[in-house]
């Protein structure tokens, strides 16, 4: 099911309930944010725009704090999220940003601002580029998932529905999550 409204078009998707997925890339919300600001002054010097960078930082902060915010015993094991496509479209180009500025001769400013920010930010270590790819990655993954299943466990949810096909659709997602390598 997907809607059209004046912002672009929006997807619907369930996200893995358990923040344990996300929360290793939680971090990137302030890096991407840091780099943000960076782009905006010297946007030349980057391959993002500083809105795309913005963007991308402010979901992954948002969806981590909102599952990060429910109880640990109570949380439903899918949570029903609708994503701009935009957004996504924002989340892919960060990730392919932070694969190229991993090589060692990465020519945009992206690289040493990434590796500035891994290391002085106040975290318990420090983070590479490389690092922050890895990541990003299962975050993409999870929020790029478009199949049968994940389309009609969505509906389901958003209907407030709970029909036979739910449970096969809603298992037939967790073994997507599983196969793509994401942490439940």
């Amino acid at each position: 099911m997907t809607t059209k409204s004046p912002a672009g078009l929006e997807l619907p998707r369930i996200l893995p309930g358990n923040p344990a997925w996300i929360q290793h890339a939680a971090y990137l919300s302030e890096v991407l944010g840091l780099t943000a600001a960076a782009a905006d002054v010297r946007p030349y010097e980057y391959p993002l725009p500083a809105l795309t960078l913005e963007m991308a930082g402010e979901v992954i902060g948002e969806i981590a704090a909102e599952l990060t915010a429910a109880a640990q015993d109570t949380a439903p094991p899918v949570v029903l999220y609708v994503l701009p496509a935009w957004v996504l479209r924002a989340l892919r180009e960060v990730l392919e940003a932070l694969r190229a500025a991993a090589g060692e001769e990465a020519e945009s400013s992206l690289r040493p601002m990434l590796v500035l920010l891994g290391e002085s930010l106040d975290y318990p270590r420090g983070w590479t580029p490389a690092e922050m790819a890895a990541d990003l990655e299962p975050v993409v993954a999870v929020l790029a998932l478009d199949s049968p299943a994940v389309r009609a466990a969505a509906t389901d949810l958003a209907l407030n529905r709970w029909r036979p096909g739910t449970e096969t659709a809603l298992t037939a997602a967790f073994a997507q999550w599983v196969h793509l390598g994401v942490q439940l």
